[in-house]
């Protein structure tokens, strides 16, 4: 669902505004003649359902956003429980909001505190009288009491309200979060797409602008020109840009913001020391990836102040990295919030999955077996544990990761289907391994839809080469975007279409289970992977890391974090590249490489020598492997159209990879190839026989795999053809 309607930063090249009560550089020496530690103070806004409901739609996901910000300040940041104080529907009034804010945040915060605003819920655009322009609009945030009076006014929240509460803040440690429509700051000449009436900000909001200039000593006029310089404290860090829409999506049994889902889960897994600009860099990358709008997450700057460089809400993380926190004790039974887990691990993170109890060192002190999972909340059972580590706020880390061996594609039957609908429901039940579910109810992996006039005229300016006529049936990502090579002829019966697909189903089920063992922000071994162009290691075009085994030896303060980089490298058809795979580790390691093109294709880069001896997989410690090494091998890996994605897993084990080197001898065999890469026509031969490889189980008896992050690492990076 459409709410809260690349990175920018606001206000970096202005000119000083001074609108500070205090100035920034002496917040510190302030705190330190008090004498005490700055405090950490948040005001948390999640609404799902809105009292007139007719004009603001009821949503799903606001409410876990504010339990997904919660456990993480109060658990990774160090925040008191009873220094936030959180608003949920029918409490998040206009009025509420603006109480709360003054009385919570601006009555208690000092210099050198910290101050966390957040809102989930609507947001809309409403025309600006004071603007000067023929059109122009600001973003407001929609209280739950919000309605549209009878002159065209609405009663929601400003960006100006929001600027000058920001402003009447003593402290300069201000962080606002904004996961709504058309959250990015600043205003806009632009129409809202759709917009038969133009309504606008109500006099009741006019108000109380006035009631804080008053309190600020702004005139309206040097207020104006203040506001348009940019923010006057700290930063703002906003789902999307102020003319998008922001997405909440079904995840695992619940629904959230994608933007404050993922920024919170980035936050928990973050190592070492990560600037806010780095942080919301990297957490673009995954939005642009995952949400079903064209939203770009942002970031706004107190102008001249270089707040970028500063880490997120202004604070060092607390506490080490972590999947998960214990949040309840009785006996040997826990409770779990499970808020850092990736979302396309958290709907495969199975019953006997094993989490590590660390201590502020980051050392292990007992171990927590899964019991059961609703949403992000699991119930877990103690195996080992030292006496003073067992407790509420005990931070967990993924030690064992378990896979169900029965897990399915999931797939989405859309409305275009017509009547055809249950035969295609019951032609794909028909089909192991694939589960159908109702669009819009549940996290989905696919779309069987039929092309429709307008589905083809919002791609027109797809990359594609060609698109699919009218009528024809295919599959689509959640995005809305082909899944290449899967649309037939217009004349197809859904019988006919459901056959046609099914070896694509199969492939696209492999690709699912294999991506469910990524684990580079959990895996403890010590491994990298740069890609480069061949013959040049220095023209690195991206590269993936397991952080955590290569931070296992440094301090936090050595540790390293993700580079600075919002989007996916692009590359030119026709460009020779080149794998550098390096084994940090003492000991020996097995590695596979293989490519994932845009329509589910598989091919095997390593091994590539297919009547070499037992250890072709082998690399040694300290050793680097290229693929492929120039000079040496007889191929090239070589980029080559249609446009598309693709994607490169590395997998590296400390255990041999017998069964998969079986499964792919037998496919060279079958293709009469001796050397060089191959393309895995039936790819779930190879990824059943990789994951039985990578169990930890002596026995296979049980009903999921095992996967030992303290053996194993699975990276992946990805690579556009353009």
């Amino acid at each position: 669902m459409k709410r809260r309607q690349f990175l920018q930063f606001s206000g970096s090249v202005l000119a000083t505004i001074g609108m500070s009560l205090l100035p920034y550089q002496k917040s510190d020496r302030l705190a330190s003649a008090r004498g005490n530690k700055p405090r950490k103070l948040a005001l948390l806004v999640g609404i799902n359902n809105y009292n007139y409901s007719d004009r603001f739609v009821n949503l799903k996901g606001c409410i876990t956003d504010v339990e997904l910000q919660r456990q993480l300040l109060i658990h990774r940041y160090g925040f008191h429980p009873q220094d936030i104080l959180t608003l949920t529907n029918a409490q998040a009034t206009r009025q509420a909001i603006i109480k709360s804010f003054e009385e919570h945040l601006i009555a208690q915060a000092q210099p050198a505190d910290v101050v966390v605003f957040h809102f989930s819920g609507h947001g809309i655009r409403l025309t600006d009288s004071d603007c000067g322009a023929v059109n122009c609009f600001t973003s407001t945030l929609v209280p739950g009491d919000s309605q549209v009076n009878s002159d065209g006014s609405v009663s929601s929240i400003t960006q100006d309200t929001l600027w000058l509460l920001m402003a009447t803040l003593k402290t300069e440690n201000v962080t606002f979060v904004l996961d709504t429509n058309y959250a990015g700051w600043g205003r806009d000449e632009t129409l809202p797409a759709g917009a038969a009436v133009q309504l606008q900000v109500s006099a009741e909001e006019k108000a109380y602008q006035q009631q804080c200039l008053a309190r600020l000593g702004l005139s309206p006029e040097e207020f104006i020109r203040r506001s348009k310089a940019g923010i006057p404290k700290g930063v703002v860090i906003a789902a999307g840009g102020n003319n998008q829409l922001s997405a909440e999506l079904p995840f695992s049994n619940f629904h959230a913001g994608v933007f404050t889902y993922l920024m919170t889960q980035h936050l928990w897994q973050q190592t070492g020391k990560e600037r806010v600009e780095s942080a919301i860099a990297n957490i673009t990358r995954s939005v642009v990836q995952l949400s079903t709008t064209d939203q770009v997450p942002q970031l706004a700057v107190k102008p001249n102040y270089p707040n970028q460089e500063q880490p997120t809400y202004f604070l060092e993380p607390q506490t080490p990295p972590a999947e998960a926190v214990i949040t309840k004790v009785e006996g040997k039974q826990v409770e779990l919030w499970l808020g850092g887990l990736q979302p396309k691990i958290l709907s495969a993170f199975a019953e006997g999955s094993l989490l590590a109890i660390i201590d502020q060192a980051n050392q292990e002190q007992g171990l927590v077996q899964l019991e059961s999972r609703q949403g992000l909340v699991g119930k877990g059972k103690v195996l080992a544990a030292s006496p003073h580590a067992l407790q509420p706020g005990a931070l967990l880390q993924e030690r064992v990761r378990g896979i169900p061996k029965n897990l399915t594609l999931r797939i989405a039957i859309d409305p275009s289907l017509g009547k055809d609908q249950t035969r295609a429901k019951q032609a794909l039940q028909g089909i192991k391994g694939i589960e159908v579910l109702s669009l819009q109810l549940g996290e989905v992996d696919y779309i069987l839809s039929r092309m429709t006039a307008q589905h083809r005229q919002e791609l027109v300016s797809s990359p594609e080469a060609t698109l699919p006529p009218v009528g024809s049936i295919g599959l689509f990502s959640p995005k809305q975007k082909l899944v290449p090579d899967s649309f037939g002829a217009p004349e197809e019966t859904i019988q006919d279409a459901v056959i046609r697909l099914r070896a694509k189903l199969k492939s696209l089920l492999a690709v699912r289970l294999v991506k469910l063992a990524l684990n580079s922000n959990s895996s403890r071994l010590q491994v990298a992977t740069t890609l480069t162009l061949e013959g040049d290691e220095q023209a690195v075009i991206d590269e993936a890391v397991a952080i955590r085994g290569m931070n296992r030896n440094l301090t936090p303060n050595q540790a390293t974090s993700a580079r600075l980089n919002n989007t996916i490298p692009t590359i030119q058809p026709g460009q020779p590249v080149q794998f550098n795979f390096t084994n940090n580790e003492s000991c020996e390691l097995y590695c596979s490489i293989l490519v994932i093109g845009s329509s589910a294709e598989m091919v095997v880069l390593f091994p590539n020598q297919w009547t070499a001896v037992e250890d072709i997989m082998r690399v040694e410690a300290q050793q680097t492997l290229r693929v492929p090494e120039v000079g040496k091998d007889n191929f090239h890996f070589v980029t080559q159209g249609p446009p598309g994605v693709l994607e490169l897993l590395i997998i590296a084990s400390s255990k041999p990879l017998r069964n998969t080197l079986q499964a792919l001898r037998r496919i060279a065999s079958s293709q009469g190839t001796r050397s060089g890469p191959i393309a895995a026509q039936e790819p779930e031969d190879i990824i059943s026989s990789l994951l039985e490889d990578l169990d930890k189980q002596e026995q296979g008896n049980s009903s999921i795999h095992r996967l030992d992050l303290t053996q194993l690492a699975v990276m992946s990076i990805s690579l556009e053809v353009v």
